[in-house]
């Protein structure tokens, strides 16, 4: 009805005309910060969608609930809860929709303390239908079955005990209306150290895995791991695309996977049977798939087998492909993927709260001849395993794609470069500055006779990753404000102007103690700072500050109060109530000397 819905960070919903650009409604959940884990405030902030049914626009939020809004008056018609935000589980992802049921996953932050699944409710009344648990119970939930024994064995002798990892099923949920499966990415194990987990362990199911369920009552069809003994954080949560290809001389209906680990897999949808695969990436944990689909594994990126504990490895564990989406051509049986070049030092960290490791993913970038950082769009044909064709960009983490009947693939970068290719032969046809950092997917739909391409730009913080990596994810100058554009032939509204950066006043005394502030560096990471706040205290101007930017006024009683004492808790800043003074004073120090580095780069670009 010429309406789009969008969502944003704290679960905001938006109805806009599409004509115009006026806004219709705009929804706002409330939120309970009090009563919410650490997980349940970081993914409050971040949200990646809204799923449309039955004359509602159903919306996830980051502390569990799914609440259906009236696409007409804005106004809520149900809400479900579905995890429990204050046990360490959050949602990020957009919900799915099909065969008259919503469904959603959840994420637990790769802390390992909780046990993920997926969940599916009815679109119209919000009623639960099932529930799939990825990963099974710990001793005190016995197996009742042989296929929960089967599970269980999979994590060794013993494995349920010390298993913490999670299975989250954060995002890459597709339904298939032709033969009604669902088939769900699920994330990897915690710690990734598996030196953490059982020595036996298997499989450790249903961890890494694109599994296949009974839409109508989610009881279990299929799987195929993708990385047994996963030391990377290489998810599967991400890229399911079901397609009809023409293999041996027939159509042939295949599920494609393009997760984390830098390989494109083919599978057959009814039954999960390997057909093909073929890294389209560098890729150093592995160096091909056997017959069966299963990794070769390589010695380079074993960091927890060499004498040193760290490793150059590439994909990153963000993964050479994370959420964004693909396109798919099915005149030209292509598929078009957003990679990502990351080379990480990845470490063994007994200090780090998430995974036990930390992470420079920024090494690509330092000077190191070996290795460099850069993004890709890649045309990959998924009957040969090869490229068809692919573009570089500067900036290794980008925008979604949009692929269109008139052979039009449309994306957007980093750098806030809209650009279309001719989806056949990667020729640039359209090139346009937005000003705004670009990381969703455009769309396109036709209302009133007229086709429109629209597209999201702005900070990355509904994101996840856009904080985390903001220097690969957004130039400097286009860390702005989102916004919605709307382009169409014959459109003549001028550009909006670019959102001007904030201005940085002089931050307080430069701190004195180099050993204090590396102490402030290692904890910045280990204690989960940079989920929000960003890598290096860099983050992309959203809805959490940027910190750099506070120090001219916060000092290190301030730091205290907020961290140790919560005082802006109903803000949505947990409280870390375990940490000593000394701990804070390290992180404010920190966080005071990248204010430095920023404000004095300021100075010389001014003069």
């Amino acid at each position: 009805d010429g309406i789009i819905f969008q969502s944003g960070a704290l679960g905001n919903v938006f109805a806009n005309d599409i004509r115009t650009g006026k806004l219709l409604w705009h929804f706002e959940p409330e939120f309970d910060f009090e009563a919410l884990s650490i997980n349940g405030i970081w993914a409050v902030r971040f949200n990646r969608g809204v799923a449309l049914s039955d004359g509602n626009v159903i919306v996830a939020t980051g502390d569990c609930r799914l609440i259906a809004i009236d696409q007409k008056t804005g106004q809520k018609v149900w809400e479900a809860k579905t995890c429990d935000a204050q046990k360490m589980y959050g949602i990020t992802a957009a919900p799915r929709v099909g065969g008259g049921l919503v469904f959603t996953g959840n994420t637990c932050m790769d802390s390992g303390a909780t046990r993920g699944y997926v969940e599916a409710f009815d679109s119209k009344t919000g009623k639960k239908a099932w529930r799939f648990y990825t990963v099974p119970g710990d001793l005190a939930t016995k197996p009742t079955n042989e296929f929960e024994q089967i599970v269980a064995n999979s994590w060794g002798t013993d494995g349920v005990p010390q298993m913490r990892g999670c299975g989250s099923v954060w995002d890459a949920i597709t339904y298939d209306s032709e033969l009604d499966l669902l088939y769900i990415g699920v994330a990897g194990p915690s710690p990734w150290d598996p030196r953490q987990r059982a020595k036996d362990a298997g499989d450790e199911l249903f961890t890494n895995s694109i599994v296949a369920l009974n839409a109508k009552t989610g009881k279990y069809v299929w799987h195929f791991k993708q990385v047994p003994n996963d030391a990377w954080n290489y998810d599967s949560s991400m890229g399911i695309m079901v397609a009809d290809l023409p293999i041996d001389g027939e159509k042939k209906r295949v599920v494609i996977s393009v997760p984390k680990n830098g390989f494109f897999y083919v599978l057959e949808a009814m039954t999960g049977k390997f057909i093909s695969g073929k890294n389209y990436v560098p890729t150093n944990w592995a160096s091909g798939l056997d017959k069966l689909g299963r990794p070769i594994f390589s010695k380079e990126a074993r960091y927890w087998e060499k004498p040193e504990k760290f490793a150059i490895v590439t994909p990153s564990p963000i993964g050479s492909h994370n959420w964004e989406a693909l396109a798919y051509s099915p005149s030209e049986n292509l598929v078009y993927i957003p990679a990502a070049t990351l080379p990480t030092k990845v470490s063994v960290s007994k200090g780090a709260i998430i995974g036990g490791l930390t992470m420079d993913f920024y090494y690509g970038s330092k000077g190191d001849p070996a290795w460099s950082s850069y993004g890709e769009t890649i045309a990959w044909d998924p009957l040969t395993q090869t490229e068809r064709w692919r573009k570089k960009h500067p900036f290794p983490v980008n925008g979604g794609l949009l692929h269109t009947g008139g052979n039009l693939l449309f994306q957007g970068t980093a750098d806030g470069i809209f650009k279309a290719f001719d989806s056949r032969t990667g020729q640039e046809l359209l090139s346009m500055e937005v000003g705004g950092a670009i990381r969703g997917a455009p769309a396109t739909v036709i209302v009133d006779g007229e086709q429109y391409i629209i597209l999201p730009t702005g900070n990355g913080n509904a994101a996840a990753t856009g904080p985390i990596l903001a220097k690969y994810a957004s130039a400097p100058e286009m860390r702005t404000e989102p916004r919605l554009l709307a382009f169409k032939l014959g459109g003549k509204a001028p550009m909006p102007a670019k959102t001007v950066a904030p201005d940085m006043e002089e931050p307080l005394s430069k701190p004195v103690s180099h050993e204090l502030v590396s102490r402030g560096e290692k904890l910045f990471e280990a204690y989960v700072c940079v989920e929000c706040h960003g890598l290096e205290a860099v983050n992309s101007q959203g809805s959490v500050p940027d910190l750099r930017y506070s120090t001219s006024y916060l000092s290190a009683k301030d730091f205290q109060d907020i961290i140790i004492g919560g005082s802006r808790l109903l803000n949505g800043m947990p409280k870390f109530d375990y940490l000593t003074e000394n701990d804070v004073d390290a992180i404010h120090s920190y966080v005071l000397d990248e204010a430095w580095r920023l404000f004095e780069a300021n100075q010389k670009k001014s003069e």
